[in-house]
This record gives structure tokens, sequence and C-alpha cells, in this order.
């Protein structure tokens, strides 16, 4: 059985401990089965999709947009993306009410199985593939998003267990760390927070800013304009990374009364699309301008060499140039991560 990894996955360990988890991760990657945990979704393998709907306005748009994509990963130091074989798309759906999108509930990359599932743009009570522009937009930021996700740096190892046999235990993901017993180096954000200090958040935040800055460069070169109206409008800011606060409020009153955040409808699409936006996007970008305000590009360029390649040299040195010597765990590192034991893989205080 061929070793499935993705490029930038580690294992730790003596070399028996590394063999049986190269064995454990290609188990569990042979057959995911992230389309059966949504079987009200009719999926299709982009790699399918791609070949069989290569003319529709959508495809066009997104192939077109993966060039740029492609570029911009390798100059970040990441050289090959997600396979598309192992991205499914749900392109339609036995709920009459479902909307699809990239704030569609449930949808993502899974780093267990490796692979990802992506809704289309769109209401997905017919079986229309990826038609508009708008959508082959979405489809291009979901994809480039989770490509990132794919080629961070990860590291598991053996977790023991005194009751029952060992278990895989993913102990760093880019530059975020956590201990085999689930703490995690950085703490929650406060609630209302306008920054964070939260390095899930940060990574989430970089990797959706990148995917949505190739959207829009991708947008532009094809002469794309914001709808002036509607649904479109937001779908297109969002899709970008222009949706204002302004925007998120509206949607926000518009939907109040009329959708949890499960949904799967219109209202919670745009639910959640609002949120994304307040929790990590602008927080993202107001952290950016709190520590680098002549410079947000450069440091947001460090980040993600840095969750790429798993090296945090550079990144490390920048800031200690900037606000003295051990940054990192300064701005970053909770108490409750370790008191007395520094972990061997974490940053240098």
């Amino acid at each position: 059985m061929p070793a499935l990894l993705a490029p930038n996955e580690r294992l730790t360990g003596t070399p028996e401990n590394r063999r049986q988890l190269q064995h454990q991760l290609t188990a569990l990657r042979t057959a995911p089965a992230l389309p059966r945990a949504h079987p009200q979704l009719s999926c299709i393998q982009l790699s399918a999709l791609i070949a069989e709907h290569s003319r529709a306005p959508g495809l066009e748009l997104f192939t077109a947009g993966l060039k740029i994509a492609q570029r911009r990963y390798t100059q970040l130091g990441l050289t090959d993306l997600l396979p598309p074989e192992r991205v499914w798309i749900g392109t339609a759906s036995r709920d009459p009410r479902a909307f699809g999108g990239y704030h569609y509930p449930g949808q993502g990359y899974r780093h267990w199985q490796m692979a990802a599932i992506i809704t289309r743009l769109g209401r997905l009570n017919d079986r229309r593939r990826i038609s508009s522009p708008l959508a082959g937009l979405d489809l291009l930021r979901a994809y480039a998003h989770d490509c990132l996700h794919f080629g961070s740096y990860r590291l598991y190892q053996w977790q023991p267990l005194a009751t029952c046999q060992p278990r895989i235990a993913r102990t760093r993901y880019g530059i975020n760390f956590r201990r085999p017993d689930g703490r995690t180096y950085s703490a929650p954000d406060e609630p209302g927070s306008a920054t964070t200090r939260n390095l899930g958040i940060v990574m989430e935040g970089a990797t959706d800013r990148e995917a949505r800055s190739i959207t829009r460069q991708t947008a532009e070169h094809a002469g794309l304009r914001e709808p002036s109206s509607g649904l479109g409008r937001f779908e297109y800011r969002d899709t970008t990374g222009s949706l204002s606060p302004s925007d998120c409020a509206l949607l926000e009153r518009m939907q109040a009364q009329h959708t949890g955040p499960a949904s799967a409808d219109l209202a919670g699409f745009l639910t959640r699309m609002a949120r994304y936006q307040r929790h990590i996007g602008s927080r993202y970008e107001t952290f950016l301008i709190e520590f680098s305000p002549d410079a947000p590009d450069e440091f947001h360029g460090l980040i993600l060499t840095a969750m790429i390649t798993g090296s945090l040299r550079r990144l490390c040195q920048w800031l200690n140039h900037r606000y003295g010597s051990a940054a990192f765990p300064r701005i970053f590192k909770t108490p409750a991560f370790s008191r007395d034991n520094r972990s061997r893989s974490s940053p240098a205080a």
C-alpha cells in the first residue's frame, strides 16, 4: 500500500512508531468517507468535474485562477496542490432548501482523511454544475483555501494511553502547537475581540486571506465586476475579500429571526458568511495592522511561509526585531500550555 502523506506532514518517534503511524494514516486515507458524511448531497470528484465541464463559464474561470494559485503557492514554498481526485464537489442535494458554497455547514479539508468536500455556490435543488462566474470564483476560493490546509506543516506522534491502544496525536499544525493531552499553545480570544492572539484564528485568517486574494486577482483579470445589488453583491464581496463591517451587520439583521448556525438554507449561509468575516477575516486583518501597520503583506507572507515549511525562524526573527526577544511566545503562548516543561517543538523563548 503506497504511503499517503501530504507534502509537509512529518512523523515522529522510533522507526517502528513511524511505520505504524504511516500505516494507520494511509489506511484512513485509502477510502475517505467524506461524501458519506453528507448523505443528502450528490457529489462528483473535482478531477471529473473539470474533465466533463471544462467549457462551462465557471470552470473556465476556476482553471484560470488555478494558474494564479500555483504561481503564488510556489513562491511560498508549496509546489504540490491538493489532488483534484481527493476533492468531492457537492453539486445537488435532496434537501430542497439547501444552499451551497463556501459557507455550507460541514464542508472543507479534513487532514485525517487528506481530502476535502466542497459544495457549488447556489441552490442545490437541481443538478447544475459550476455554470456561473460567481460559482467558479467561490469554488476557486474554497479549493485554494483547502490547498493551503493540505500543504501546511503537520507533525504526528503516537500518544500512549493507560487504558487502551495508543492513538495518533497531531502535535503541530503550521505555526500552532498542541500537547498530546490536548493542551493548546494559545488561548481562545475573548468574546467580541476585534483582534486575535489565537494561533488557530491567525492560520485560518491567513489561509483565507490568501485564497480570497487569488479569487480577487482572477476576477480582475477576467474583467468581472461586482454586481450592483442583491445576493450576488454579498457573494462577490465575500469571495474576493471586500465584505465590510456594515455588510456583516446588514446580513445579521436580515437573518436574525430566520436561522440557526447549523441551517443549510440560504439564511444560514448568509449568517455564517457574516460570522466568519467578523470572527476570522476581520480579526486577522486587525491583527496584521496591529503588529505590522507599515508592512501587513510582508507579515502575512512570513506567517504563510512558516505555516507551510514548519520553520518559524524568519517569522520569530522578524517579531523579535520589532518587539524584543522571545516575541512569539510572549504574544501567543498561554501559561496553561507549559509552565515548567517546554515543548521541544515549540519556538525558542
